[in-house]
């Protein structure tokens, strides 16, 4: 490895341990940001550019999130790319901000592909986190937009979400682990969000969900989760109605599965051994489908321990440094 991509990679690395704590926008003083900008079919994105651009763009795509692109997270996420000089474009991903899967946010996805497309002195990678993770291979995977990516880097993405959702089905009428507490909770209170008004949930209660989701990930016990979801939601069954109305959205569309072999670029998979919202075993079919078509040497898989969904794990030196081999793409 190159000493300056070595460099970068540890730069990289001490800025991403930061990501979840309070936003200083420290970062963002040497950096230039221009938010809110709007491309022709009226699609919106945050720019970051860094002082010293390395010839490497980047469109990181958001997950399930109410916040969009202006969550801390992919904020953040953003300024320790920059400063490691790669230029970072944050899509607005209406639909899936809010818990729907719709092809729209795909289509916003392709035309920014489109608009930063890469030239020879400069290239262009692809990073989605968690059911958008999915949304970039399956750009990526696209011949209307292949041969103008050169890397895609997922945390946690999903193989077939349509088969995904339908495991759901499969949550115990009363889950039993901190972790199925902590999914099941999860679904339930986006499910208010959507549709909380189809299921008659009253607007006090709906505006607590809408409090909770906000900062599900971040602020709240899952003891405070699980006695709020049994004294206010319970009775409403809203998983039921999330899981029956969420099969009306375009979840094969939005998905790699079968889609592989059109990948011509690198990709670098990433996932948490401890991912309870989306299992490992996603990320290790996607690879499985990526040596089918012939991809195994331009793809790498890392489960680790290092990653739950969204939050860090445990630091282990040996599993850290696998960690950094894994973000390479990003920076190099």
């Amino acid at each position: 490895m190159k000493p300056a991509v070595l460099a970068r990679l540890i730069k990289l690395v001490l800025c991403l341990k930061d990501i979840g704590a309070p936003d200083s926008g420290e970062n963002a003083c040497n950096n230039l940001e221009r938010r809110d900008l709007t491309l022709p079919s009226g699609g919106s994105y945050h720019l970051f550019m860094p002082v010293s651009p390395i010839g490497v763009t980047v469109i990181a795509a958001h997950g399930v999130t109410v916040y969009g692109n202006n969550d801390v997270r992919i904020l953040q996420f953003a300024r320790a790319l920059t400063a490691c000089g790669v230029v970072c474009v944050l899509p607005d991903l209406h639909h899936i901000a809010n818990g729907c899967f719709r092809t729209k946010d795909l289509d916003l996805i392709g035309e920014l592909i489109n608009a930063y497309q890469q030239s020879p002195t400069n290239h262009l990678g692809l990073i989605g986190f968690s059911y958008s993770g999915s949304y970039v291979l399956t750009a990526a995977a696209n011949k209307e937009f292949a041969d103008k990516v050169t890397s895609v880097t997922s945390f946690g993405a999903c193989y077939s979400m349509a088969e995904s959702f339908a495991v759901s089905e499969t949550f115990k009428a009363v889950p039993e682990t901190d972790l199925e507490w902590d999914k099941y909770i999860h679904f339930s209170v986006m499910g208010v969000h959507r549709f909380g008004r189809e299921m008659g949930i009253p607007a006090d209660t709906a505006a607590e969900c809408e409090t909770l989701l906000r900062d599900y990930c971040s602020n709240y016990s899952i003891e405070y989760k699980r006695q709020f979801f049994l004294s206010r939601l319970a009775s409403y069954d809203p998983i039921g109605y999330f899981r029956m109305k969420v099969r009306q959205d375009a979840l094969d569309e939005l998905s790699p599965k079968g889609r592989l072999a059109g990948v011509t670029c690198k990709v670098s998979l990433i996932h948490g051994s401890n991912d309870h919202m989306i299992p490992a075993s996603e990320s290790e079919k996607i690879y499985a489908e990526l040596k089918k078509a012939g991809l195994a040497a331009c793809s790498r898989l890392l489960v680790t321990d290092l990653l739950g969904h969204v939050h860090p794990g445990q630091i282990r030196p040996f599993e850290l440094l696998r960690f950094m081999k894994s973000l390479r793409l990003l920076i190099e």
